[in-house]
């Protein structure tokens, strides 16, 4: 079979992890055959995935668009998708979500867990996409906090959260890769392109709030506001409002991407009213993230000084151990298939 996930032109170590991850879980399984194919760790599900006789879903997500055609029908065997909200979307019983696939370096030899007494530090580590707005290294170095470089290779990243004490993470599998290296972590948002649903779904499997601090400007703050999260610093938000409005949102877009004939120019309608905004506050965004000065720096600077000394969050051993388990389980079931 064929091992299927999203490739970055200059690396990103959340999905790098899949180039060895999967050969080390499943030795010998991998080849070139492209009627079988695997679906690993990332927000991948999507019409972009090519068509095969058989496909595999072990862990994967959605959140950019549609699932694939016939997704679901007697090709697929899905052993589990990353979360509920993914599960939700994608018309999957409860059953069939776990967690996000990297937990399973928890269990792997190379990257066994240290304890607290081994660990010291705080490191931030950005989304791929901050890296084209922001001064995050001059930014760490005045809060006194260790940049981390999401294009750095994945091994390297993996060990130097697991050295950590507190992972300050935009990237979400900084996040997730803590977690299963026991490392308390904070959820940040740099920027409207960091996705709430992506988050909420992967959190809601740890029991865990989704309550980030927003290092980007008024225009993150606004689109974490609108859609129910509680933001660090405030308490305005409605217990599991932030997850029913994520699932809505998500379908109805699907649903405005899916309107032909007559609705056409309904959907110009709600184009102009919905999506432009959302391109007219990204260009400004970036704008005002390229021109970032001395004062932008030190302000963003002091937001990270106080996200490094808040708790962190971390998932119960019980919850966490439950979810490995349940992953052991399903790739057992993989290993004794005859693909």
């Amino acid at each position: 079979m064929k091992l299927y996930f999203y490739k970055s032109r200059l690396g990103n170590f959340g999905d790098d992890i899949n180039k060895w991850l999967w050969n080390d879980l499943l030795p010998g399984f991998f080849d070139d055959n492209e009627d079988v194919r695997f679906s690993a760790i990332g927000t991948i599900i999507s019409p972009e995935m090519p068509k095969a006789k058989k496909w595999i879903v072990f862990g994967s997500g959605i959140g950019y668009g549609f699932p694939p055609a016939g997704f679901g029908d007697a090709s697929w065997d899905i052993k589990c998708v990353r979360g509920p909200l993914s599960a939700n979307v994608l018309g999957l019983q409860k059953h069939q979500y776990i967690t996000d696939g990297a937990a399973f370096l928890h269990s792997h030899p190379e990257f066994t867990p240290l304890p607290e007494s081994e660990r010291s530090g705080v490191i931030f580590i950005p989304h791929h996409k901050a890296l084209a707005h922001g001064q995050w290294e001059n930014v760490c170095k005045m809060a006194g906090v260790t940049y981390i470089d999401p294009r750095t290779e994945a091994k390297e990243v993996i060990n130097k959260i697991r050295h950590a004490k507190l992972v300050l993470a935009d990237a979400m599998h900084a996040a997730i890769i803590a977690d299963a290296m026991r490392v308390p972590w904070v959820p940040m948002v740099t920027s409207t392109e960091i996705s709430t649903f992506k988050w909420l779904d992967w959190a809601q499997t740890i029991d865990t709030p989704y309550m980030p601090t927003v290092l980007g400007g008024e225009y993150a703050t606004n689109a974490l506001r609108k859609s129910g999260v509680m933001y660090h610093g405030s308490n305005q938000s409605v217990k599991g409002r932030d997850v029913e409005y994520a699932i809505n949102d998500f379908k109805y877009r699907i649903q405005l991407k899916s309107s032909t004939g007559l609705q056409r120019h309904i959907d110009k309608i709600r184009y102009i009213s919905l999506r432009l905004p959302e391109k007219v506050v990204r260009s400004k965004e970036d704008k005002i993230n390229s021109s970032w000065d001395a004062a932008m720096v030190e302000q963003v600077a002091k937001k990270l000084e106080v996200a490094k000394n808040r708790q962190g969050f971390l998932s119960d051993d019980a919850i966490f151990a439950n979810n490995l388990s349940r992953l052991h389980e399903q790739l057992q079931i993989v290993k004794n298939t005859v693909w």
